[in-house]
């Protein structure tokens, strides 16, 4: 879930970035602790910036006329913490504004909050207070993933409802008017893939803890502390629900419609929604600086192609890139 180039400006975009560089900042640190513990995590951070930047970005056509994609940061939030999956989701970011057309320059920063912050960030909370509570890890997992994708959706609708009632120069709608209308467009799409990734969030952990249950333990996943999180989960999970009917109350009728419309075939959610609604309040979405996109789906899938390439390959003899030596001695240290 992308915010477009161009519809956030002046104090959102100011406050947006800002938000952002603090979240890139927490997660570089983190990201240096992490490999600082063990340099053999170098490949495992590699992997879940590949991971997250593949699945944001490949469309899932969907009944309503239009597309998605999941966000692939509740995985990476579980696994590796909120922090870094915050900075790696950022990192995937700019590379889809730089070259694919997916969000924007001037909407990094409110992207990185919603995918990053949010996506991870509640479905740690969310994984670390599901297993506080005695729920098997398939299930705490599972949740996670499911309410990691809710809370980026809740994330982008709510910055992008701020600055069209706020800030745009002509809105058409209150603040919880425009979170009805935006929500309702979402809804038909946004869950049903929040279901999908449920189901591979959950596989994927629950895989892992079957097979290599030491991985688990050594990323901290298994065995932690979460009292804190259970607690942060009961609020989420109260006042969310109180949140989005509210919001859908308040929008107007004919205004909900408009965004399920696709008379031109499949639409990307960020188009269909996203830059029409910002369009009527006066803040129409700009052409993106590079647009790679616009070469057709078979480039795409080159670029894609050549990306899980690289990655694979970096993944499987990353060593003879960062030592031998010394990745072999991280590894038998760790196994032991």
């Amino acid at each position: 879930m992308h915010i477009s180039e161009g519809i956030l400006t002046g104090p959102s975009v100011v406050a947006t970035t800002l938000g952002g560089a603090v979240v890139l900042i927490w997660g570089a640190r983190s990201m240096s602790r992490f490999v600082k513990e063990q340099p053999s995590r170098r490949a495992l951070l590699g992997m879940a910036g590949a991971f997250i930047f593949l699945v944001s970005l490949i469309p899932i056509p969907a009944f309503t006329g239009t597309t998605s994609h999941p966000c692939g940061t509740p995985l990476a939030g579980i696994l590796l913490g909120p922090g870094i999956g915050a900075a790696l989701a950022a990192l995937a970011l700019l590379l889809q504004a730089s070259f694919f057309a997916h969000g924007g320059f001037s909407s990094l920063g409110a992207n990185t909050l919603s995918l990053g912050l949010l996506g991870a960030g509640i479905a740690w909370l969310v994984f670390a207070g599901g297993r506080r509570m005695g729920l098997p890890i398939w299930a705490a997992a599972g949740l996670a993933g499911l309410l990691g994708d809710v809370a980026t959706y809740i994330g982008t609708g709510g910055l992008l409802a701020t600055h069209l009632a706020f800030v745009a120069p002509d809105p058409q709608y209150g603040f919880l008017q425009y979170l009805g209308v935006i929500y309702a467009g979402y809804a038909p799409t946004q869950s049903l893939i929040a279901v999908g990734e449920m189901v591979v969030t959950g596989y994927a952990v629950h895989a892992i803890y079957r097979q290599r249950p030491e991985v688990l333990v050594s990323l901290g996943v298994i065995g932690k502390k979460a009292v804190a999180a259970a607690a942060m989960l009961m609020v989420l999970l109260v006042t969310t629900p109180m949140l989005v009917p509210a919001a859908l109350a308040q929008a107007p009728a004919e205004a909900v419609e408009q965004p399920a419309e696709a008379d031109e075939g499949f639409l990307g959610m960020d188009e269909a929604v996203n830059e029409a609604i910002a369009e009527e309040a006066g803040a129409p979405a700009s052409d993106p600086f590079i647009n790679i996109e616009a070469m057709g789906d078979v480039w795409n899938t080159v670029l894609l192609g050549a990306g899980g390439v690289c990655g694979f390959i970096i993944g499987r003899w990353w060593h003879l890139l960062f030592g031998a030596g010394k990745a072999q001695d991280d590894g038998g240290a760790s196994g032991s």
